[in-house]
């Protein structure tokens, strides 16, 4: 998979490296998306808190930064980094597109005497997050088996 040199396989330190500049990445757009909810809509607000998504992704960015750059991952945990780079990429996806919901509807007239439902757009970023759980305990499953 990539170039063998001194035991250590530069294809996957560069893969590596990749994915957590990638998650870093999205974790910055979420971050971005997030700050507008925090001034805005009181059930996307609540809902943001209750998942403890910043702190989460914060965590999650932390420890993967963490990794010493000199270690080669196993292949099963660059798979489970993608993963988790995957499903944060939907959780900004699913955020961005409530955002776009909520500001379309201001857009409308009368908007105030009316709600948007973002409910089922809701229950879609709390099982990604979910996901998100269940990814990131696998992959420090993956590195504790593996260590």
């Amino acid at each position: 998979s990539g170039l063998l040199i001194g035991g250590r396989i530069i294809g996957d330190m560069l893969e590596r490296d990749l994915i957590v500049r990638t998650i870093s990445a999205t974790n910055a757009k979420i971050f971005g998306v997030i700050a507008d909810y925090l001034y805005g809509e009181g059930l996307a607000k609540s809902t943001i808190e209750r998942l403890d998504i910043v702190h989460k992704l914060e965590v999650i960015e932390s420890y993967v930064a963490e990794l010493p750059k000199d270690t080669v991952i196993e292949k099963s945990a660059l798979l489970a980094l993608n993963g988790i780079h995957q499903i944060c990429e939907r959780i900004h996806d699913e955020l961005a597109a409530i955002k776009q919901k909520l500001e379309d509807h201001k857009q409308k007239y009368f908007y105030y005497m009316r709600s948007v439902d973002i409910s089922a757009d809701l229950a879609k970023v709390e099982q990604h997050v979910q996901n998100l759980d269940n990814r990131f305990s696998l992959f420090l499953s993956i590195r504790k088996f593996n260590n």
